[in-house]
C-alpha cells in the first residue's frame, strides 16, 4: 500500500498540479491534529501512542483530478554499471537509420483491420515513411554513436534507400577511371 502511494507520488511529479498555499498544505497533512477551538494559536492535540484511530491519507499523495502528462523519452544518460549512455530499445525496434542520416519506419496500424481498408490504402500502408529533420535529430539523440554509423547487412531490404544521389550533400562520389 505504501509502495503504491510513493510510486504514484513520484509519477505525479511531472504532472501539472495546482499551487497550494502553506496553510492549505498544513491543513492537508495535519488537519486531524489541529484543534478547531483555538484557531489563532493553532494548538496541536497529540494523540496517545496506543491510539488505534485511523490516520487520514494525505491529499497531496493522491493524484489530482486533471493532469497533463509530460513526454518521456527514457534516455539513460549514465548507466549504473559502467556510467555510459544507453540506447532506447524502442527506437531500435521501430526505426531503421539510413546511411545518409534519415530514419525510416513503417506505417502504424498497417496490419490492423485490413478487411475494412481499400486496395489503394493497403498498398499505401505497405510503403515506408521517412522521418522529418526534427524527428531524425530527436532519434539520433536517443541512440548511441554505434547505431548512427552505417551498417552493412547481407541482402539488406533497405539497400535502395541508402543512396540519395539527387541532393548535393548526400551524393555518392563517382570515380573516373
Amino acid at each position: 500500500m505504501l509502495r503504491t502511494l510513493v510510486n504514484n507520488a513520484l509519477r505525479s511529479v511531472c504532472r501539472v498540479q495546482p499551487a497550494f498555499s502553506v496553510q492549505q498544505t498544513q491543513r492537508a497533512f495535519f488537519g486531524h491534529l489541529i484543534s478547531a477551538s483555538a484557531p489563532a494559536q493553532r494548538q496541536i492535540n497529540l494523540l496517545p501512542a496506543n491510539s488505534l484511530t485511523p490516520m487520514p491519507t494525505p491529499k497531496l499523495l493522491q493524484l489530482p483530478a486533471t493532469t497533463a502528462q509530460c513526454s518521456a523519452r527514457s534516455v539513460t544518460k549514465f548507466s549504473l554499471i559502467k556510467g555510459k549512455r544507453k540506447s532506447v530499445k524502442a527506437v531500435l525496434k521501430r526505426f531503421k537509420r539510413l546511411d545518409w542520416g534519415a530514419w525510416i519506419r513503417t506505417h502504424s496500424g498497417r496490419q490492423k483491420k485490413l478487411f475494412k481498408k481499400s486496395a489503394e490504402l493497403r498498398r499505401r500502408l505497405r510503403q515506408h515513411v521517412f522521418t522529418n529533420a526534427t524527428q531524425s535529430w530527436l532519434l539520433d539523440k536517443m541512440v548511441t554513436s554505434y547505431w548512427r554509423r552505417p551498417k552493412h547487412y547481407i541482402d539488406d531490404p533497405y539497400a535502395p534507400y541508402h543512396k540519395r544521389d539527387e541532393y548535393f550533400a548526400t551524393k555518392s562520389k563517382t570515380f573516373k577511371v
